[in-house]
Formats: C-alpha cells, sequence, structure tokens
C-alpha cells in the first residue's frame, strides 16, 4: 500500500502501481501521467491530489472503497472483479469512466462523468443519487441499474449489448438514443 501523510509524491511520466491501500491524509499526491493503479481502498481524509491526465484504474477482486476527498479524477477505470463501492463523497471524473468487469456501487452518492461513460463489463449500479454522464453514456456489454436515483445522459446513449434499467427518479438524455443490441 502507499500512505501519504505528509511531503509530496509525485509519479512523473512512469507507471504507479500501488498493491493495496491507498491513503492521502496530507501532503501532496499527483499521479503519473503513464498508467496508475491502486487494488485496494482508497481514502483521501486530507492533502491534496493532483489527477494529471492520466487515469486511475481499480482492479481489486474483493471489496473497494473510494473515499475521494471530494476531488476529482481526470479519467477512472473499474476493471477489478470485485466491488468498487464510493464511502463518502460523490464523485466527479473531469475525462472518461470505464467499468470493464466486476460492479461500481454508488452506494447512493452521485458521480458525474465529463467525458464518455463506458460499461463494457460489470455492473454501474447507481442507487439513490444523480448520476450525470456529460459526454454521454455507452452500455456495450455489462449492466447500467437506474434504481430511485435521476440519470443524465448530457449526450448520446448507445445501447449496443448489455442491460439497461431506468431509475424511478428522473431519467434525461439530451442527445440521440441508439438501441443496436
Amino acid at each position: 500500500g502507499l500512505t501519504i501523510s505528509g511531503g509530496t509524491v509525485t509519479g512523473s511520466t512512469g507507471a504507479v502501481d500501488v498493491n493495496g491501500a491507498l491513503t492521502l491524509s496530507s501532503g501532496t499526491l499527483t499521479a503519473p501521467t503513464g498508467s496508475f493503479t491502486v487494488s485496494g481502498n482508497w481514502s483521501q481524509t486530507g492533502g491534496t491530489f493532483t489527477p494529471g491526465t492520466g487515469t486511475v484504474t481499480f482492479d481489486g477482486a474483493g471489496t473497494q472503497t473510494l473515499n475521494s476527498g471530494g476531488t476529482s479524477f481526470n479519467a477512472l477505470t473499474h476493471s477489478g472483479t470485485g466491488t468498487l463501492q464510493l464511502t463518502t463523497n460523490a464523485l466527479s471524473v473531469g475525462g472518461a469512466f470505464t467499468n470493464s468487469a466486476g460492479t461500481y456501487d454508488t452506494n447512493g452518492l452521485a458521480t458525474t462523468v465529463t467525458a464518455l461513460a463506458t460499461v463494457s463489463g460489470g455492473t454501474y449500479q447507481a442507487k439513490t443519487a444523480t448520476q450525470t454522464f456529460d459526454g454521454g453514456l455507452t452500455i456495450s456489454g455489462g449492466t447500467v441499474t437506474g434504481s430511485t436515483g435521476a440519470v443524465d445522459v448530457n449526450g448520446a446513449l448507445t445501447l449496443s449489448s448489455g442491460t439497461l434499467t431506468a431509475p424511478t427518479g428522473n431519467f434525461t438524455v439530451s442527445g440521440n438514443w441508439s438501441k443496436s443490441g
């Protein structure tokens, strides 16, 4: 794992693989422009996370919890076979979001994705909070379950394979809707 309780950790251009929990309580963590993979929990209770231009990938097999501390990720991928569950703060992704395996559990917290959100495998559980996809939403092999919250797709919604269950709350699509599978 990696614990930052002061000082600065800068990922630069290389790869950073955290094979366990990442804890940021004070200090600064700057993501690398290369790959940044976390296989355990992410807990930010203080300090500063600078997302850079890369993607943070969560690839754990069990339940991984994500407390983002209210900061934003540039891009986020969940490729683990387990569950990635939000715990304390809403999640903001300034770039793309991908769920290719396992379960992304919003746990009743909002998720906002600025670029394209893709569910190509596994399950995206929206639950009770508003899920906002400002770059559109593509479902190509996974499942998106809307539950009781609102889902706002500000762009195209594409369903080529997989399952989409609309929420009982508001479901808004401001772009084209394409269902081909």
